[in-house]
């Protein structure tokens, strides 16, 4: 039996969603490279796109919501002009996404406390930081129900913990 071969690169040109977020790592590098505008630009472009995701979500709450509220917050933020050389971040963490399908902000909101119930420990934070996307876990496909193609869920972000890791806890906390 062969075990099938791990993608390491997680290009989706059949979501609008993957278009979206290259289209706005794009407007990050121009904004960097000198030409503010795209700063601008990418800010409106995750607007829309948070409102696109919001009328198919119905639910602020939803976790592809609550993604895009954060990174439209952090563009916002990095506009500032005195925090403009922030935007290396998004640029970065945006073009790791649409490539490798690694989305830091994705990692960090899966931390909040209502959107696990697992506890923190330091195997959670090497699981959430340090695992590889589970690129299987999110078909390629054009159904634009997440983030580039659902790269940007829990699941496909965080290796979920091992079922005897928290053996033997007795209750003594």
């Amino acid at each position: 039996m062969q075990v099938p071969q791990a993608r390491i690169f997680y290009l989706n040109p059949s979501d609008w969603t993957w278009w979206v977020w290259l289209a706005t790592a794009i407007l990050l590098t121009i904004g960097l490279l000198g030409v503010p505008i795209g700063f601008l630009v990418a800010i409106i472009l995750t607007l829309v796109q948070t409102v696109v995701i919001l009328s198919k979500e119905r639910n602020v709450g939803a976790f592809p919501v609550q993604l895009r509220v954060a990174y439209l917050g952090l563009l916002i933020v990095c506009y500032l002009p005195a925090m403009r050389w922030l935007y290396w971040l998004p640029a970065v963490g945006t073009f790791a996404l649409v490539i490798f399908g690694y989305c830091l902000m994705a990692r960090c909101l899966s931390l909040l406390p209502w959107n696990s119930s697992e506890s923190y420990s330091l195997n959670r934070l090497r699981r959430t930081f340090f695992s590889s996307p589970d690129l299987s876990r999110v078909p390629v496909s054009s159904s634009g129900t997440g983030c580039a193609g659902g790269m940007c869920t829990i699941e496909a972000q965080v290796i979920p913990p091992e079922p005897h890791t928290e053996q033997g806890s007795g209750g003594n906390g």
